[in-house]
């Protein structure tokens, strides 16, 4: 079995030190393997262990430094500590390579450093120029529309959403959140309907997770007005 593979494994058991021990071992001996760097300092990120997963990258990035992995994972480490300055710097450093596989994903990470500063305008440039990369991919497709959503743009959020629809018709959430904007779009009440019970159907919890925080937002929203 690779042992990335196996250590993943282990990492998902919740036996943490033995899938960085096993990590470490193959660093030891075959140190020319990348991956092993990427997935050790990935463990780091996740398990909070900032600082090892920084010495790890450090290492990584003198070892392999035309490997722009390691660039995008330094982005990743600053993202998780919000030092989203720090972070841009690094996945803007991603997307100036010519040929590399993590281009749509360091834009997308550049547009959730802009969403973390609030800075949603911005977000959605890098968010739409990652579209124009990969059409297919849902959860980008969902971001966009979430993101439209924040800026109040109903009418091309819902065609987003819609769009959801279509790449991924078993996506509770493209329903649902079909049905609120076509609320924000006052929309017929029984042609929303149709939305709110296709995401209850695919997904009873998770609808009723949904429906109470827009039943908040509603209220915080009257309460505003009043």
């Amino acid at each position: 079995m690779n042992r990335n593979h196996e250590a993943f494994q282990l990492w998902e058991k919740g036996e943490f030190n033995e899938a960085v021990q096993l990590l470490i071992e193959e660093i030891n001996n075959d140190p020319a393997n990348s991956d092993c760097y990427y997935n050790l300092a990935n463990m780091f990120i996740l398990g909070k262990k900032y600082e090892d997963a920084k010495a790890i990258l450090d290492t990584a990035i003198e070892k392999f430094p035309e490997d722009p992995i390691f660039i995008y994972a330094f982005g990743n480490l600053y993202y998780e500590i919000e030092d989203y300055s720090t972070a841009l710097s690094y996945f803007n450093q991603v997307i100036k390579f010519n040929e590399t596989r993590l281009k749509k994903d360091a834009m997308v990470m550049i547009g959730q450093n802009y969403l973390a500063l609030n800075q949603t305008k911005k977000a959605l440039v890098y968010f739409l120029s990652a579209y124009e990369e990969d059409k297919l991919d849902i959860a980008l497709i969902l971001l966009i529309g979430n993101t439209l959503m924040q800026l109040g743009s109903f009418k091309e959020a819902k065609s987003f959403f819609e769009l959801g629809i279509e790449q991924a018709p078993q996506n509770d959430e493209a329903w649902f959140k079909c049905g609120v904007v076509g609320m924000a779009l006052k929309e017929e009440v029984d042609s929303l309907k149709k939305y709110f019970d296709k995401a209850k159907e695919l997904d009873p919890k998770k609808y009723e997770e949904r429906t109470k925080q827009l039943q908040a937002i509603e209220v915080i929203m009257k309460d505003q007005k009043e």
